[in-house]
């Protein structure tokens, strides 16, 4: 990395203060802190993730901030943070959450996304700590979805408790507390259910399978495998590729892993090419550790860990697999 690159990340760093950012910098980018492995986190500009066009992004954006400037609500608070997190503006989406908690401190669609955030940046603590405030205020509560954004911008409303629940799982995953995990990634198997989303479902069930087998329950993960029975047709009617879909049939034993591996951007939100890279090596990762074969494992975790976006999940638990795997190496 040459010294004209640092000084202009460093010079970046300055302004990523702890308040929504200014449209001038989300032109020229963001330094965003390090990964588990001290690796520097920068956006770069116009990132889309797939999500939508460029310019699609920077009107929402635009939109946003000034809906959430003209009256602050739960509502154009989470839609706001969203619009920053696409972008990958993370810290800049968190405090966005940050100061609408201070005058919403008990909204559990708020606390999902600050947990989120954490858990991006790699601070599963703080990320437990709130997904876990959140989830006490669902209890007993009908499945909520959050408000959609402008129309001309794409994609459904979510339903809140999903997500809450399978960031959780994330968190303690990286945490390797996997039968909290497993927890946290059934219960968000459940709240699909009611929604009878195919893809949720799949990542679930990746999720949870990995969970239970990493904890060492053996049985019970085979048994969720075997449940899993639909076609990638169920679950992409439209045709094209799901990287949880794949992983499954791989832990199934009906895809080879000498050919496993992909970097073919799908087209899909999240899985450029950086995403499906992460992905698949994540889950070729993690079919050698439960062979009982980390060497084997490592160097599909280092090719997770070197995608040049940072905050896929994949890439961030192979991070975190890495500290637990090889701790005295660098990827």
């Amino acid at each position: 990395m040459n010294a004209k690159y640092l000084k202009y990340i460093a010079s970046v760093a300055l302004l990523a203060v702890a308040m929504p950012m200014p449209a001038a910098l989300a032109q020229e980018g963001s330094f965003q802190g390090t990964s588990l492995l001290g690796q520097p986190m920068y956006t770069a500009p116009a990132r889309t993730a797939n999500v939508a066009a460029t310019e699609t992004l920077e009107r929402a954006a635009r939109d946003a901030k000034a809906a959430f400037e003209a009256n602050m609500t739960v509502d154009s608070a989470t839609w706001y943070g969203r619009i920053l997190f696409y972008q990958g503006y993370t810290k800049e989406s968190a405090a966005v959450y940050d100061q609408a908690l201070k005058r919403f401190p008990n909204s559990g669609k708020l606390l999902r996304h600050r947990a989120h955030r954490h858990f991006s940046l790699r601070e599963f603590d703080k990320s437990i700590e709130l997904g876990l405030k959140a989830a006490k205020l669902y209890e007993n509560q009908p499945l909520e979805r959050e408000k959609p954004g402008p129309d001309y911008f794409p994609g459904d409303p979510d339903v809140v408790q999903y997500y809450l629940y399978y960031h959780l799982g994330q968190a303690y995953f990286a945490k390797h507390d996997f039968d909290n995990a497993a927890k946290w990634f059934g219960k968000s198997a459940e709240a699909a259910a009611f929604t009878h989303d195919v893809e949720a479902r799949t990542a679930n069930t990746y999720w949870e399978y990995l969970s239970l087998a990493r904890a060492g329950n053996l049985r019970e993960a085979q048994a969720l495998l075997d449940d899993y029975d639909l076609s990638l047709f169920e679950v992409h009617p439209k045709g094209g590729s799901d990287t949880y879909f794949d992983g499954i049939q791989l832990f199934k034993g009906n895809r080879a892993a000498d050919s496993f591996f992909s970097d073919k951007d799908s087209g899909r939100a999240f899985a450029t090419a950086d995403g499906v890279a992460a992905s698949t090596a994540y889950s070729l990762a993690n079919y050698y550790i439960l062979r009982g074969e980390p060497e084997k494992a490592k160097p599909w975790l280092q090719r997770s860990i070197n995608v040049d976006s940072w905050s896929f999940f994949a890439r961030i638990q192979a991070e975190a697999d890495w500290l637990l795997l090889f701790p005295n190496e660098k990827p």
